[in-house]
């Protein structure tokens, strides 16, 4: 005789699973007819997991049913064959009806018309199809928590110790090789692997579902190594700074922490936070230490990026509240974003385009950067091209993609006809410029056209190409921004028309600006050739002979760099230049631009250390959306 007493653990925990299984199943609904147009279904394209359950409602005013067909042409609905279609009877008015989970297991698509008028072409279908969760691996040593706190407390020694003439500044290149450092150990230690690395986990507001969640993948682990490189090349750039040294560094410290934390945050909430302090910094450095005109250019940087940023919040209100699991993580509302509609996905996709755009940025929201980078020091730009412009593109990719997939999907045409636009448009203006630094900004707006160009095609490749060209232009970006800081620091002008002559009295520094000038214009072997290269080859992929604007823009491109580099460097003397002032540059100048030579011609040559992760995280974010 079986003892039904031992029987009952294995019982009661089948009983569990099935209950699990149950309870796992959502609710959907789609209504028959609309009150603006009775002969349409409300979720044409409705997208549903395996197990889930659909409820048909009738909206009253015309007879209408529900009948499963073989393809989306079909009008007839089959009875009786090795197939059985689900049919909600002979058409009725004012009814609800429920397809359950019985014809939703497989994955696949369901087409279904309304009998009577399918005519009209009332129709839908629905997907069913299993989206991958986000995964996530804790570390076990804080890594990405040391990244937010050093750059602070260097910071606050910065400030304490003011009146000493030098300290602070062998504080700040301390605090900024101590986070190189581990930017480094961080990015290794990522690797190529799938999800999230290296997390962390700290309650910050447990009943609104706010934490400081912290973690890196393939997507952002080169924008930390990206944000390392370039703080301690920034502050070397800088080490004879003279207004006010150490309210200076301090301020380039707290950045650093700001962008660190735009990077390897997962909370929305938190996120946005650090979005908004990264414009405290950069509004003051222009401010306090940029050209004539900083007032109206620091005044015009922060109206334009806070009240996007106020824009993008929206987004992230939306997506926490229609989620509904209490939780700004990024990776419980997108592992919980299948429900979302497809008005929802399209309005809130709008709203974080908008704000991630301005940042990017894209046209017709450009105006503010070529003012900023004009009126800002030189350490403000290279901070500014090198890596706080990157924070546009990434936060699209990581915060929006992810959730609303169909809200990405519907504005592919906008993106790719903004993102060719940025490039034709931000290379002729560089043509046009006088001022070395004016040209440097209008390419920025060229070169962040290729990379929002990439993920406009919504690829592997385009996605890696993307990102590559992040990582490519916060490298040479920066370099050419030094240029003209020597320049200036040298001669008193960026005027290209007032300089030329000066190649065969700084023969090393000319070398070097070459070198800088031939990368950033993408020559082979060098970063920005490798992300231009994935980005079109994907695009042609995906758009075929249109990729022809975009290569259009390459030469012109090709054409301000080598125009401008012949008249500014090379030539006969000009009048204007007092050539008993050239030099070369001295050593805290020197020193930054080649070893971000050094690292272009590196990530050019072997690029594979950097796309082998960055491609990994592009097909995850593909794959949760359900692009591939």
């Amino acid at each position: 005789m079986v003892n039904l007493i031992n029987l009952r653990l294995p019982l009661a925990f089948v009983f569990v699973l099935l209950l699990s299984g149950v309870s796992s199943a959502e609710d959907h609904t789609v209504l028959v007819g609309t009150e603006d147009n009775p002969y349409i279904f409300s979720e044409a394209n409705l997208v549903i997991a395996p197990g889930d359950n659909v409820t048909f409602i009738w909206t009253p005013g015309q007879p209408h049913n529900v009948a499963q067909v073989e393809s989306s042409s079909s009008n007839v609905y089959v009875s009786g064959g090795d197939i059985i279609f689900f049919y909600s009877g002979e058409p009725v008015d004012g009814i609800e009806w429920v397809l359950n989970s019985t014809y939703t297991q497989e994955e696949g698509i369901l087409y279904y018309i309304c009998e009577p008028h399918a005519g009209l072409q009332m129709r839908g279908q629905i997907v069913i199809e299993s989206r991958p969760d986000m995964t996530m691996e804790l570390g076990d040593f804080p890594w990405l928590s040391y990244l937010l706190v050093f750059p602070l407390i260097g910071a606050l020694w910065c400030f304490a110790f003011r009146n000493s003439p030098e300290a602070h500044k062998y504080i700040a290149l301390s605090t900024t090789l101590f986070t190189l450092a581990i930017s480094v150990i961080v990015f290794i230690k990522a690797g190529s692997g799938n999800g999230f690395r290296l997390m962390e986990e700290y309650e910050w507001a447990p009943n609104l579902g706010v934490s400081l969640l912290l973690g890196v993948d393939g997507l952002s682990s080169p924008l930390v190594l990206l944000t390392g490189i370039i703080c301690p090349l920034t502050v070397i750039f800088s080490w004879h700074e003279k207004e006010k040294p150490a309210l200076f560094f301090a301020l380039l410290l707290v950045m650093q922490t700001a962008l660190y934390g735009v990077f390897i945050t997962l909370d929305y909430f938190v996120f946005y936070i650090f979005w908004e302090v990264v414009l405290i910094p950069m509004f003051f450095l222009i401010a306090i230490w940029g050209g004539d005109n900083r007032r109206y250019a620091s005044i015009k940087f922060f109206i334009y990026t806070f009240t996007a940023s106020v824009i993008m919040l929206v987004g992230f209100m939306a997506l926490y509240f229609e989620a509904g699991v209490n939780s700004f993580s990024m990776i419980d509302i997108a592992n919980n974003s299948s429900g979302f509609s497809r008005e929802f996905q399209i309005w809130v996709f709008a709203a974080l385009f908008i704000g991630f755009a301005v940042k990017i940025p894209s046209v017709p929201w450009h105006t503010w950067l070529p003012d900023a980078h004009v009126q800002a020091p030189t350490a403000g730009s290279i901070l500014l091209a090198g890596v706080m412009l990157k924070m546009g593109l990434y936060g699209l990719m990581r915060a929006a993609l992810p959730p609303l997939p169909i809200g990405a999907e519907f504005f592919v045409p906008l993106m790719v006809a903004l993102a060719i636009i940025s490039i034709l448009y931000g290379a002729v203006l560089s043509l046009g410029q006088t001022d070395l630094k004016k040209l440097v900004a209008y390419s920025s707006v060229s070169h962040m056209g290729v990379a929002l160009l990439g993920v406009a095609t919504m690829t592997e490749l385009g996605f890696a190409g993307a990102v590559f060209m992040m990582f490519a232009h916060g490298i040479l970006s920066p370099a050419m921004f030094m240029v003209a800081g020597v320049l200036l620091h040298q001669l008193g002008t960026r005027e290209i028309p007032k300089l030329g002559g000066i190649a065969q009295s700084q023969p090393t520094t000319t070398g070097l600006f070459v070198v800088i000038f031939m990368g950033s214009l993408g020559v082979p072997g060098m970063a920005v050739f490798v992300s231009e290269l994935a980005v079109f080859i994907a695009f042609f992929q995906s758009h075929g002979y249109l990729l022809l604007l975009p290569i259009f823009g390459m030469v012109i491109t090709a054409g301000y760099h080598l125009w401008a580099l012949q008249r500014a460097i090379f030539g006969a003397e000009n009048e204007s230049v007092d050539i008993k002032k050239v030099h070369e540059a001295p050593w805290y100048e020197m020193y930054p631009m080649f070893i971000l030579i050094i690292i272009a011609a590196f990530f050019g040559i072997f690029p594979h250390y950097l796309m082998d992760p960055i491609s990994v995280a592009s097909y995850d974010i593909l794959d949760f959306m359900g692009v591939l």
